[in-house]
C-alpha cells in the first residue's frame, strides 16, 4: 500500500491510529512537530479507505459508515484478538463462547454470523458453523500482527460485494513490503513482543521486507500462547456450578510470506502465502455433572491461503487500473474429546468442519472528464466455488468392554449435513461522478448467481434415517446502491446512501438434518427456502477544522425473509418416534435503526480528547418482538497527552443497561464503565514500549453479545464477565 509510505506501524501509533475517528481523520494537526514520533506518527497517517468504493480513497472522503482501523485496535495493550480489536469501533461487537469455544464473529449493528462478508485481500474467509449454542468453526482466524489495516463497511452493501454482505464487510488487509521500511531503505523489518494479563498470553513476532530493483519480498511470523480469558466469578468448583475460566491452554502461529516483481512501470505480479494455525487443550470443568464425571479436549483451526495477483495503476484518464486475481483457500476446524461418564463408560468424538475454496476475480478502473464531470468507473467480475463437509465420529466404550458406534442415540460416523459446492458468480458496476460544484454521485450495480449443489454419501445417510429430501438450491439478485456527497458549509460534508442486500441460504440452512431419537428432538431440512434480503437509507455528515472534528450517521436497515431455526412441532407428525422438530424458515422482518457519533477535539496542541457513541433499536416486525442481537447503548470517551517521548492515554468505555428483549425471562445486563490507563515511551529512534493497566477499578461487568439469551435465574452468569483488573506491556523494535 502506497498511502503507508515511509512509515513505522509501531504499538503506539497503531493505538493512536485506531482511537474514534483517527480513522477518519489522519491530517497533521498543527502542532504534529511538537509530539514525540509515535504520537506523530498517528496523527500523519494517511488512512486509506479501498473496500468502501473499490477505490483507494482518503477514509475522510468516504461516508461515515466506513471505518480504517489499526491491526493492533484502540488499545495495543488491550488488543489480543477480533473481540478486543473491535471494541471501541461504535455499532461493530464479536461475540464469544467463554466456556471452550471462544470469539465466533463479527456482529455489525445487530446483524451476524455468516451475514457479514468478512474477507482477507479480498478472499472470504471460511464460513462460520454453530451448534450447541457456539461456534464450533468461527471466523478468528486471522493473526492481528499480519495486517496493515482492517476496514469496516456497515450496513447491506451487496451493492458492491454481492451475497453475504447484507450485514456489511470486513476486510482485512495483509503487510506489505513498504509498510516494514524505513525512508530511503531497500530493506528492513521489526520485532515485536507482548504479554496481555487478560489471558496471560504472551506473543513474539517478526517481519522482514526486501525491495531489489524489481523484485520484492516479505516475510512474517508471529507465535502467542496464552490461557483461557479471566472471568470476574468466585466459584472455581467441577461442577457445572463454575463461574471461573475452564484450565485451557492455547497456541497459534502465523506465517506470511509475499513475492512482488514489477513486470512494467505501474504494473506488479504478486504471489501470497498465509497461513494460521491455532491449538488448544482444554479441561472443561464446567461440562462434569453427576453423569459427565471428566471432560477434556483437544481442538485445532487451520486456515491456508495462496493468491497470485496483477496490479495495474495509471494516471490521468482512460484505463488507471486493473487487478486480476487467483486464489485457492482450506479452513478447517476438529474437536477431539474424550468424556468419563457415569458407570465406567469412555465416550470419544472426532468432529470436524472443512472448506475447500478457490476463486478468481477481475477489477478494471477507467477515468474519463466529461467537462464539469469527472467519471471514475470501476467494473468486473467475481466467481468462486466452496466445497464444505461436517464430518462426525463418536464411540463409546463400555465397562464390560464393549465398543459402541451409537452414541447418545445417533449413529455414528456421520455427516450432520451433505458435502456440498456453492458456486457463486458476480458481475459489477460502479461509476463515481465528481460535479465541479464538489457533489459527487456514485451508482452501482450487481448480479449475483448462487447455486447450492448437495453431495449426499453414505455418512449423511446415516444421520438421515427417515431419508428427508435435500434438494439442489439456486438463486440470483440484482442489487443496485446509490451514494451521494455534497458540501454543505466551510468544513461540512455531507452524505446519503441508499443500498440492498442479499444472502442465499447456507449450507446449513437449506441441508441440516438431525435425529436424536434418544433426546426425542430433530432438525429437517428446508428446500423452500427464499433469500434473504435487506435494504438501507443512511445520511451521514462530517465537520473537520484545525482543532475540531466530528462524524454523525442515522440509519435504518430493514431485513426480508429472514431465515430463522424455529419450533415446527411440539410432537410426533411423522410417526417416526421423534416428538419435537425444528427447522430453518423464512419467518422474520426486521428493522434496525440507529445513531453513530464521534467527535475529536484538540484543546492544546498536546492534548486530544476523542469520543463515540453507538445506539441502536432493533425490532422482529413479524412478531413485534425486540432483536436480541442489537447491543444496548454504547460508547468510549479518550483523552491523550503528548510529553516530549511520553504519551499517556485515560479511556471510559461501557454501555447502558440493556432494557429491551425478546423475553422477560431473559438475563437483562446492568450498565457499566471501565477505565483503563496506558504510558508507552519512545526509546532512541528504532524502539517502542508501551505499558497498559486495564478495568483500572476492577469493575464486574458483561458484554451483552456474550450472554444474550441467558436466563435471568441461571446461576452461572458470572461465568459470562469480562476479565477484572489486567495489565499488559508491548514492546516493538524497529530496523
Amino acid at each position: 500500500m502506497t498511502g503507508y509510505t515511509n512509515l513505522r506501524l509501531t504499538p503506539l501509533a497503531a493505538l493512536l491510529a485506531a482511537l474514534p475517528l483517527t480513522a477518519a481523520y489522519a491530517d497533521t494537526p498543527p502542532a504534529a512537530a511538537a509530539v514525540p514520533l509515535a504520537a506523530a506518527a498517528a496523527d500523519t497517517l494517511p488512512t486509506v479507505s479501498i473496500t468502501a468504493t473499490r477505490l483507494a480513497k482518503d477514509a475522510d472522503t468516504v461516508a461515515p459508515n466506513t471505518a480504517v482501523l489499526s491491526p493492533e485496535g484502540s488499545n495495543a495493550g488491550r488488543v489480543r484478538d477480533i473481540q478486543t480489536l473491535f471494541a471501541d469501533e461504535p455499532g461493530v461487537n464479536v461475540n464469544r463462547d467463554p466456556a471452550r469455544r471462544g470469539n465466533a464473529g463479527v456482529n455489525i449493528r445487530g446483524i451476524e454470523g455468516n451475514r457479514v462478508l468478512m474477507q482477507i485481500d479480498g478472499v472470504t474467509l471460511p464460513s462460520l458453523y454453530a451448534g450447541g449454542g457456539a461456534a464450533i468453526s468461527g471466523r478468528d482466524m486471522v493473526e492481528l500482527d499480519t495486517l496493515s489495516a482492517v476496514e469496516v463497511v456497515k450496513g447491506p452493501y451487496s451493492g458492491l460485494y454481492g451475497a453475504d454482505a447484507i450485514a456489511g464487510v470486513v476486510e482485512y488487509r495483509t503487510l506489505d513490503v513498504q509498510d516494514l521500511l524505513q525512508a530511503g531503505a531497500s530493506s528492513g523489518g521489526r520485532l515485536r513482543a507482548g504479554y496481555y494479563g487478560a489471558d496471560n498470553s504472551k506473543k513474539l513476532g517478526a517481519a522482514w521486507g526486501l525491495r531489489s530493483g524489481d523484485l520484492s519480498g516479505l516475510l512474517s511470523y508471529t507465535a502467542r500462547r496464552g490461557e483461557n480469558l479471566e472471568t470476574h466469578g468466585s466459584n472455581d468448583s467441577a461442577s457445572s456450578a463454575r463461574t471461573t475460566a475452564n484450565p485451557l491452554a492455547w497456541d497459534s502461529s502465523a506465517v506470511l510470506a509475499k513475492l512482488g516483481w514489477m513486470v512494467a512501470p505501474g504494473q506488479e505480479i504478486g504471489l501470497t502465502q498465509d497461513v494460521f494455525n491455532r491449538s488448544q487443550d482444554g479441561n472443561f470443568l464446567s461440562s462434569r455433572t453427576s453423569t459427565v464425571l471428566s471432560q477434556t479436549a483437544t481442538d485445532k483451526s487451520r486456515r491456508n491461503r495462496t493468491s497470485l495477483n496483477y496490479d495495474y495503476t495509471g494516471s490521468g484518464t482512460g484505463l488507471v487500473g486493473a487487478k486480476v486475481s487467483l486464489y485457492r483457500q482450506h479452513g478447517e476446524s476438529r474437536e477431539y474429546t474424550l468424556e468419563s461418564r457415569a458407570g465406567g463408560v469412555l465416550r470419544t468424538n472426532d468432529s470436524g468442519f472443512e472448506q475447500d475454496a478457490w476463486g478468481a476475480s477481475a477489477q478494471l478502473t477507467h477515468r474519463f472528464d466529461q467537462g464539469d464531470l469527472l467519471h471514475t468507473l470501476v467494473w468486473g467480475a467475481e466467481y468462486s466455488k466452496t466445497e464444505t463437509s461436517r464430518p462426525r465420529m463418536r464411540q463409546q466404550f463400555n465397562a464390560n468392554g464393549t465398543v459402541s458406534n451409537v452414541v447418545g442415540g445417533e449413529v455414528f460416523p456421520q455427516k450432520t449435513f451433505p458435502d456440498n459446492d456453492s458456486e457463486r458468480t458476480g458481475v459489477f458496476v460502479q461509476d463515481e461522478i465528481a460535479l465541479g460544484s464538489g457533489i459527487t454521485l456514485t451508482p452501482s450495480l450487481r448480479y449475483d448467481r448462487y447455486t447450492l449443489t448437495p453431495k449426499p454419501d453414505a455418512l449423511f445417510n446415516a444421520a438421515n434415517p427417515f431419508k428427508y429430501p435435500v434438494n439442489k438450491y439456486s438463486d440470483s439478485s440484482v442489487s443496485p446502491r446509490l451514494a451521494l456527497s455534497l458540501p454543505l458549509a466551510e468544513g461540512w460534508t455531507g452524505f446519503m446512501q441508499a443500498g440492498t442486500g442479499f444472502r442465499a441460504p447456507n449450507f446449513d440452512d437449506a441441508m441440516l438434518v438431525f435425529t436424536n431419537a434418544a433426546q426425542g428432538y430433530e432438525v429437517l431440512p428446508n428446500p423452500n427456502l427464499k433469500s434473504e434480503t435487506s435494504s438501507s437509507l443512511e445520511i451521514g455528515t462530517r465537520y473537520r477544522s484545525a482543532s475540531f472534528e466530528f462524524a454523525a450517521t442515522a440509519y435504518r436497515n430493514r431485513y426480508h425473509d429472514f431465515i430463522d431455526n424455529v419450533l415446527v412441532s411440539p410432537v410426533d407428525t411423522n410417526g417416526n418416534g421423534v416428538a419435537m422438530e425444528f427447522q430453518a424458515q423464512n419467518v422474520a422482518r426486521v428493522r434496525i435503526q440507529g445513531l453513530e457519533l464521534k467527535a475529536l477535539w484538540r484543546p492544546l496542541k498536546d492534548l486530544r480528547l476523542r469520543g463515540s457513541l453507538a445506539y441502536a433499536k432493533g425490532d422482529k416486525l413479524s412478531d413485534n418482538t425486540p432483536l436480541d442481537s442489537v447491543d444496548p447503548l454504547n460508547g468510549s470517551l479518550a483523552a491523550e497527552y503528548d510529553l516530549d517521548a511520553w504519551h499517556g492515554a485515560l479511556q471510559v468505555r461501557g454501555a447502558s443497561k440493556k432494557e429491551r428483549v425478546s423475553s422477560s425471562t431473559m438475563f437483562r445486563t446492568p450498565g457499566y464503565g471501565v477505565v483503563d490507563l496506558s504510558i508507552s515511551r519512545t526509546i532512541g529512534r528504532d524502539a517502542d514500549l508501551l505499558v497498559g493497566v486495564y478495568n483500572l477499578a476492577d469493575r464486574k461487568y458483561w458484554l451483552w453479545t456474550d450472554v444474550k439469551g441467558q436466563l435471568a435465574s441461571a446461576t452461572v452468569l458470572d461465568r459470562y464477565t469480562q476479565a477484572g483488573r489486567t495489565a499488559a506491556i508491548n514492546l516493538d523494535y524497529h530496523f
